[in-house]
């Protein structure tokens, strides 16, 4: 991987090294999200410690700073991170974690 690559890390077998949380319809995870233009709430497809995708037809663009809260469900953890939108297709945006916060 190249500095300033935006590819995820990946093992000899292609796989993502980071750990990944799927949400699902039966227990979604939903985000508290708060950018420039505004706060709304979406759902997760996915989370990992390097960043989320967030399914949506809002508009965002890429690099824009977005600031998140996603409670865990079926835990107390709750991830409060800030980023900025890195990629998005046709169901949502992947967002890049900048900083996380911790209690």
């Amino acid at each position: 991987m190249q500095p300033n690559d935006p590819s995820p890390p990946v093992d000899a077998n292609g796989r993502r090294k980071d750990f990944r949380l799927a949400s699902d319809e039966l227990s979604p995870l939903i985000a508290e999200c708060l950018t420039a233009s505004g706060t709304f709430r979406e759902r997760v497809r996915n989370v990992s410690s390097k960043g989320a995708f967030l399914i949506t037809t809002r508009s965002l663009r890429i690099g824009e700073e977005i600031a998140l809260t996603i409670p865990l469900a079926g835990s107390k953890a709750t991830i409060k991170a800030t980023g900025e939108v890195v990629r998005g297709d046709d169901t949502g945006y992947g967002i890049e974690f900048s900083v996380i916060f911790r209690r």
